[in-house]
């Protein structure tokens, strides 16, 4: 199992709001739900920043989730991104279950 641990930091508040608006619109996070391999993709506010949000992605494996990169709806998550100039901090956490 993989984590991905997405942090964003937007200009601003309204940055923040106006972009998971959009999220949301578009349906990226139920659509990313329903891939193969996707065990949980969970987006946070953060307690301390308003001009930071959170994305919990969490896969079976780092394949699967590679295969979501190439989702149109991960590409439209991805043009929205770019529209508000997100600056994105990513850490990978690979867990191995016995």
């Amino acid at each position: 199992m993989t984590n991905f641990y997405v942090t964003y930091k937007f200009t601003g508040k309204k940055a923040r709001d106006e972009f998971y608006k959009e999220v949301k619109a578009c349906l990226a996070a139920e659509k990313t739900r329903r891939e193969e391999g996707c065990i949980r993709y969970e987006f946070f506010y953060h307690a301390d920043s308003d001009d930071m949000m959170f994305l919990w992605e969490q896969w079976s494996s780092r394949e699967a989730q590679k295969v979501h990169l190439s989702q149109p709806h991960y590409l439209e998550l991805s043009a929205i991104k770019e529209k508000y100039d997100v600056d994105t901090d990513i850490l990978v956490e690979d867990q191995y279950c016995r």
